[in-house]
Order: C-alpha cells, then sequence, then structure tokens
C-alpha cells in the first residue's frame, strides 16, 4: 500500500475543470407506440438525449422505464412498437445555494 503525503500535480488546464453554470431542466413528451398499434405520451423530466440510455436499458432489463417528478411508466419491451422524445422545454434555472 503506497501512502501519499502530497497531492498530484494538476495541469494548468485542470485547475477550473468545473466552471461555474446553470442548471436547466429539460422536459420531453415520450410517444410510446405499441405492437397493436395504441399510442401513449408521458411527459419524461429529461432530455431527447437520454434516448440512446433508455434503449440500451431497455434491451438489459426487458422494460423501458421512463420518470418525471411525480409518477414512473415501465412497460414491457416485447409490447412497444416504437418510441419517440420531443423535447419541450429548455429554460435555465438558478442554481440553489
Amino acid at each position: 500500500m503506497a501512502i501519499y503525503t502530497q497531492q498530484p500535480r494538476r495541469k494548468d488546464w485542470d485547475l477550473n475543470e468545473y466552471p461555474e453554470r446553470t442548471m436547466r431542466d429539460s422536459y420531453s413528451v415520450a410517444e410510446i407506440v405499441f405492437m397493436d398499434g395504441t399510442k401513449h405520451e408521458f411527459m419524461v423530466k429529461a432530455s431527447p438525449s437520454v434516448v440512446p440510455h433508455l434503449v440500451k436499458e431497455m434491451k438489459n432489463t426487458g422494460y423501458l422505464t421512463l420518470w418525471n417528478d411525480h409518477d414512473t411508466l415501465c412497460i414491457r419491451a416485447d409490447q412497444v412498437k416504437h418510441f419517440a422524445m420531443r423535447e419541450i422545454t429548455n429554460q435555465p434555472t438558478k442554481e440553489q445555494p
């Protein structure tokens, strides 16, 4: 086991690794089309950039899971023909102190 008595040297570009930035709440509408052709829309607290993650999780778990501030929706993957997400809000919010 190694014991270090001093911090590793940091490069100049690494000193401000995480600059101040505004947080944003993104909401999207997910439209799910089921195998029988019926459609369902669900408000999601995320941007459409999460779709690749949702597809990967759907393949791994067998469920499409969508969520927002109050609800979670889980659908068996074999019931989903396809789904799409459309962002409806992209407004910056102030960071909480």
